[in-house]
């Protein structure tokens, strides 16, 4: 053994007799708590800038989720009744006659689409759209008053045939609206062209 070990192994009773002062216990607390702020501070701040991350990304997700909402409720096109009766109808057309609810089904998709054709005009000519609307609104209520009679109408394939003909006469109408709106806009383009 080393002459150290020697004299502390003699001397211990000398040692375990003095405890350090308060001013040591002191000192390293405070070292120790300058060592564990630093940690806690990155820690807090981790976790400060994982819940911000958090709240904003929640925030995020429910903006897109209401955008889509609102997107899926604008491009959805209005419907000429409540979802529940409309199905009804559609039962009973489908009951009736399969030929005829598939025609009905055809003309009013094609009626649909030329309208919101039409409806692209509405900007650049609000009285000639608003005329247009007009009479194309005649010839749909009476549509509609044909197909709430449906129901409790006996001669149903008559009534069909009738809202066949109501449908025709609509897609007819929106296509002459439309082909009004083409010599409008290409009359535009002759004058436009010509003063150049």
């Amino acid at each position: 053994m080393s002459q150290l070990e020697n004299f502390i192994r003699d001397h211990r009773e000398e040692f375990d007799g003095e405890e350090p002062s308060p001013r040591v216990w002191k000192d390293l607390q405070q070292q120790l708590q300058a060592d564990a702020q630093p940690t806690l501070k990155k820690n807090s701040g981790g976790r400060v800038l994982t819940l911000t991350i958090l709240k904003w990304s929640a925030a995020a997700a429910i903006l897109v989720l209401a955008g889509l909402g609102v997107f899926h409720l604008i491009s959805r096109p209005a419907p000429s009744g409540t979802a529940e009766v409309k199905t009804k109808r559609d039962d009973i057309l489908q009951k009736i006659n399969p030929t005829y609810a598939k025609e009905v089904y055809h003309f009013t998709q094609l009626i649909e689409l030329k309208q919101s054709e039409l409806k692209q005009i509405e900007k650049d000519n609000p009285e000639l759209y608003q005329q247009f609307l007009g009479d194309i609104s005649q010839l749909d209520s009476s549509y509609n008053n044909l197909k709430k009679e449906l129901p409790s109408n006996p001669n149903r394939e008559q009534l069909l045939e009738a809202m066949i003909e109501n449908l025709k006469m609509q897609t007819e109408l929106l296509n002459q609206q439309l082909q009004i709106i083409q010599q409008i806009k290409q009359s535009k383009t002759q004058t436009h062209v010509k003063s150049i």
